[in-house]
């Protein structure tokens, strides 16, 4: 799970650019928005998996505090605002994620002036065919493909294979269940255990959470604050009940060294959330609820933390 909020700005910033030189792509009025599940199932079979709200981010104001990113001062971003007038704070509605190994795939949502960027487009030398266009990646030997898929919805693909964009039109099974959350991860278990990027905090989490199959974490925010919840499909209930003591454990360790060093968990911090887990386990599926501050939230999505 490598994605970071400065990593998936980049990629929205992607979408845009992408749709930017997508001049003679064939745009398909005619075919309503899929629902979250259909673009789920889009994607390739085993892919982690990112999404994000951002219809509802913009009407609770948390997309507002995303202002202050570096990525929204990008030369070129600017430049494709300037010329298209194409803003994802105000245009796009949903980004879905996924990835598997290398390739990362890209179901973005929202409201596109087609007849901007094609103008916009013959100035920037993007080659389509067959509805489908595709420009050179940021790294030697990755092709950005991209195309409109629907309505209001453009897929995006980044892969040595220069037509990976075409795969986001079949469906593959997908094991994972959308929560009702303005911000979500999943993805099977073991791709948790390998997780580097995740604060030094979370890690003895993230491996407990290896021993899972599939792996859901959401944030959902209300008017005081957020939770993040957690969804652990086990193989067995004996290992789901083996999941939720190890959960138990390290949320105890880390109150305990709490304890130890005569400090109380601070809920504008890591440790405020960390020590505030509780869990349960009903059959094969263990559950988690961590309270996230208002002010916590607000320091993470502007970039303080």
């Amino acid at each position: 799970m490598r994605f970071r909020w400065q990593n998936w700005m980049a990629a929205l910033v992607m979408v845009a650019a992408c749709v930017a030189v997508g001049g003679g792509v064939v745009w398909y009025r005619s075919r309503s928005l899929p629902s979250l599940a259909e673009r789920m199932e889009r994607l390739p079979a085993g892919a982690n998996v990112l999404y994000l709200d951002l219809a509802t981010m913009r009407r609770t104001g948390l997309l507002a505090l995303l202002s202050g990113q570096n990525v929204t001062e990008d030369a070129d971003y600017t430049a494709f605002v300037a010329s298209t007038g194409f803003d994802y704070r105000a245009d796009l509605d949903s980004v879905l994620i996924g990835w598997a190994g290398a390739d990362v795939y890209i179901l973005a949502t929202g409201r596109f002036d087609w007849k901007a960027i094609q103008e916009h487009s013959a100035r920037s030398g993007g080659k389509c065919w067959n509805g489908v266009c595709r420009m050179p990646g940021s790294m030697p030997q990755r092709m950005v493909s991209f195309a409109p898929l629907s309505n209001g919805m453009v897929g995006m693909a980044v892969s040595m294979d220069e037509w990976a964009v075409v795969k986001l039109q079949n469906k593959a099974p997908n094991r994972l269940t959308a929560p009702d959350a303005v911000v979500w991860a999943g993805g099977v278990g073991r791709n948790w255990r390998e997780s580097e990027s995740l604060p030094a905090g979370t890690r003895l989490f993230a491996k407990a959470l290896g021993e899972a199959e599939v792996v859901t974490l959401g944030l959902h925010v209300g008017v005081a604050g957020a939770e993040v919840r957690l969804r652990a499909e086990c193989l067995s209930e004996s290992a789901a009940g083996g999941l939720e003591s190890q959960l138990r454990g390290v949320t105890g360790v880390f109150r305990k060294y709490l304890e130890n060093v005569q400090q109380k968990p601070n809920p504008e911090d890591l440790s405020g959330i960390l020590t505030s887990g509780t869990f349960s386990r009903e059959g094969a599926v263990v559950t988690g609820r961590w309270s996230v501050q208002r002010p916590f939230l607000e320091k993470l999505l502007s970039g303080q933390l």
